[in-house]
């Protein structure tokens, strides 16, 4: 499954090269052509209110990205919960990408300090959040509509939509879309001869941009995802700029944090099941480890217990001084603490850096006073 994906990712960005990846990729442009239309003929129905919209009767604020793949939403999700907290009763809602459908929805993940479900049924990136956080409600649910109406019973005067931006069916008072640095559009083409989820001119629905992962670019480049922005959304309210940043190392089975320093010339064997492995690996390594290898696992992939046998088989035969997987896969791993047991297996924990981020919180609160939901 993974050579398969890693072919496929070849053909789109043009790497791949012979007769049968001509023919593969232009297949995939004549789909991606039909699925443009779709999309734009979605879009249009919107637009014209032919396809109606709803309404919530508190402020909405959504979170998303134009292409598949990471791009840093849930962490700027968490941030943004953080810094409007004080102020807001929050909801966040999730459709839960990943998790089981054995759960009539919507589905109360957490509420204050009672968390209702396991990563299986949450979906790992919502279950990462809600256990991080005790003050705040999560809610899976595929319409977010709905998912607005159980967050408001549970007194929620805020929602932030985790990936939300082509959720045309509930009207928000803002859409924030998130974007790499590095890949920003893939090879500007939409699915699935490129990474596009629509078109680029959905991209004029954005009220604000963050470019995430701005350390992996110099500044000349920056600039010019910048004014191609302003571009393609001339009326945007802002364009800001964002890093990762590690925080710290943490024991799976413990949760016991170390230092970034611990990780330095360590000898590491990597696994992950996230939309950007690549930036993964590329954490490990600007922290001073040195990654002897790394097992590449489909986005949102849900562990079972052979899996962790097998992860655990190839971290022997690598000679690894330790192993190392995200958060959003560690939450999946917690019920395998047993066999983990004292095995130094770690999970890599990280935040946003935003740049101008007052500037950036002003301009969201000032939507939610006084945006008119669209």
């Amino acid at each position: 499954m993974n050579s398969l994906r890693r072919y496929l990712e070849k053909i789109i960005d043009g790497s791949q090269t012979g007769i049968v990846a001509a023919i593969i990729r232009c297949i995939l442009f004549l789909l991606s052509l039909f699925y443009s239309k779709l999309a734009k003929i979605r879009s249009i129905l919107y637009q014209n209110n032919i396809l109606k919209k709803k309404t919530a009767d508190v402020p909405v604020i959504s979170v998303g990205n134009i292409t598949t793949g990471g791009t840093g939403k849930t962490p700027f999700t968490a941030f943004l919960a953080e810094q409007l907290k004080a102020d807001y009763r929050i909801a966040i809602i999730s459709r839960g990408y990943g998790a089981s459908k054995d759960v009539e929805e919507p589905f109360l993940i957490k509420d204050r300090d009672q968390l209702y479900a396991d990563a299986a049924r949450a979906g790992d990136e919502l279950f990462m959040l809600a256990r991080r956080n005790d003050d705040l409600i999560f809610i899976r649910s595929a319409s977010r509509y709905q998912g607005t109406k159980l967050a408001q019973e549970k007194g929620a005067d805020l929602i932030l939509l985790d990936d939300g931006f082509q959720h045309y069916q509930l009207k928000r008072q803002a859409d924030i879309v998130l974007i790499d640095a590095e890949k920003p559009f893939s090879n500007n083409r939409v699915l699935p001869a490129g990474l596009l989820r629509e078109p680029f001119a959905a991209l004029k629905r954005a009220d604000l941009f963050l470019i995430n992962r701005s350390e992996n670019v110099d500044f000349n480049r920056i600039k010019e995802l910048k004014n191609s922005l302003n571009t393609l959304s001339p009326l945007n309210k802002g364009v800001f700029r964002a890093e990762t940043r590690l925080e710290s190392c943490v024991s799976v089975a413990s949760q016991v944090q170390e230092n970034l320093d611990f990780l330095k010339e360590k000898k590491v064997f990597a696994f992950s099941g996230i939309g950007s492995p690549e930036a993964f690996k590329k954490s490990i390594e600007s922290a001073g480890a040195r990654v002897v290898s790394y097992r590449i696992f489909k986005d949102h992939y849900n562990y079972q217990k052979e899996d962790l046998l097998t992860l655990l088989d190839q971290y022997s035969a690598s000679q690894a001084d330790l192993i190392l997987t995200t958060e959003k896969d560690a939450v999946k791993l917690f019920d395998f603490a047993d066999m983990i047991g004292e095995l130094p297996f770690y999970f890599l924990k990280i935040s946003l850096a935003i740049e101008n981020r007052e500037e950036l919180l002003e301009i969201i609160r000032a939507q939610i006073k006084n945006g008119r939901a669209k």
